[in-house]
């Protein structure tokens, strides 16, 4: 049986064994002991209602994709608040995935959202390196399967932000990030990069630049939100008197909103995302806008899609069908430009799919996720994700 057979079978079966499992009083006491084994207590209890203990959370991570094969690895999340920090403070968290797939390549990430104390300043931040393959498929909307090369390279980003309340919910900083492209190979021989092409040159890349921000994040959860809204500017200047290797410039635009489906069901939750990042000047090709992965058009393998200008909007209905246990269904639609005038309805890139969640930490309403997608459009695709939290 193929692997592609293997994707289309698995979500059925989970969704089977979900359904029949817990319609006993032992299914549900068997799903309970599950989640036990993810969750960790650490440190001393608080005097907070809203917040008992400092812990760790612990799941699996799998995916699969073409260029990487299966990918394997644990996710961490670090869920606690700072000393003097009381239930007008949000729960901080920091994650740390590990994943390694069968072709020998690794890649470690972590995306941090830390409250201060009443929340008068916030810490948010994208540290990772990966040594990791990519699918390249060239630039532009419309590239097919067949422009697909292979290539590795090593990837280390850093990219913390802080920020200042300025008004309730509203926080205005900036920081600095660093994104470096090295050591950029060829897993196999290309016609679209010949062996007299230097890899480095063509992709390889130093981005270093000041970047500004701006986030209204008045979500309920940041790990599962179940009202509320998030929206994030950043704007970054890269320039080579800062080590960029070029002088670009980066803007990206993210809007979440969320709202309970109605007091019959306080639980289950519908969630839309409009996305959008615009690169300027000599953006490097590695840096320019991308659509496809675990978040952005679920169902495209990772950075599937890239061009100047990206666009891309979801939404996402989140059942809960029982305490522990629930569903979601999710549809995206995308595009990526390198001039609003290019756009043609008939180029747009679609994604639609299903996800069971287990709930492993109730306080927090945090969530192992298990996704399966499909990309539509000129160009398809298929995906499968394992891990901790919610897309978006």
């Amino acid at each position: 049986m193929s692997t592609a057979t293997y994707l289309r079978i698995l979500p059925v079966f989970l969704l089977l064994i979900v359904n029949i499992f817990p319609s006993s009083i032992h299914g549900q006491e068997f799903i309970e002991d599950i989640t036990k084994i993810f969750e960790f207590n650490i440190g001393p209890e608080r005097p907070d209602s809203s917040f008992s203990q400092a812990k760790v959370v612990l799941a699996p991570i799998a995916s699969f994709e073409p260029s990487t094969s299966w990918g394997f690895g644990i996710g961490a999340k670090f869920l606690f608040k700072p000393s003097g920090a009381g239930a007008d403070t949000r729960t901080s968290n920091i994650p740390l995935s590990v994943q390694y797939t069968l072709r020998n390549q690794f890649i470690a990430f972590s995306e941090c959202t830390i409250f201060f104390p009443k929340e008068k300043f916030l810490l948010k931040g994208n540290f990772g390196f990966s040594k990791f393959p990519l699918g390249y498929f060239g630039i532009g909307s419309q590239t097919k399967d067949r422009d697909q090369v292979d290539i590795s390279f090593d990837n280390f980003l850093f990219e913390p932000l802080f920020l200042r309340r300025v008004i309730p919910n509203l926080f205005v900083g900036g920081g600095w990030r660093l994104n470096t492209y090295k050591k950029l190979k060829l897993l196999e021989e290309s016609e679209t990069f010949p062996e007299e092409i230097n890899l480095q040159d063509s992709l390889g890349s130093l981005s270093s630049g000041l970047e500004l921000a701006v986030i209204l994040d008045s979500r309920n959860n940041v790990l599962n939100a179940g009202n509320g809204t998030f929206a994030e500017f950043t704007h970054g200047f890269y320039n080579k008197a800062f080590g960029s290797s070029s002088s670009f410039m980066l803007t990206k635009l993210n809007f979440r909103k969320y709202w309970t489906v109605s007091t019959k069901r306080p639980d289950d939750v519908l969630a839309i995302e409009l996305y959008t990042r615009l690169s300027w000047s000599d953006t490097p090709l590695l840096e320019l806008s991308a659509l496809g992965g675990a978040e952005l058009l679920r169902g495209f393998r990772d950075d599937r899609f890239r061009d100047k200008y990206s666009f891309f909007g979801q939404v996402e209905y989140r059942w809960q069908a029982l305490e522990r246990i629930g569903f979601t269904f999710f549809g995206g639609i995308g595009e990526v430009t390198n001039a609003l005038s290019n756009i043609e309805l008939g180029n747009l890139k679609y994604s639609l799919g299903t996800g069971l969640r287990l709930k492993i930490v109730k306080s927090e309403n945090l969530n192992i996720r298990i996704d399966y997608a499909f990309g539509l459009g000129r160009v398809t695709d298929q995906n499968f994700y394992i891990g901790i939290a919610e897309a978006f």
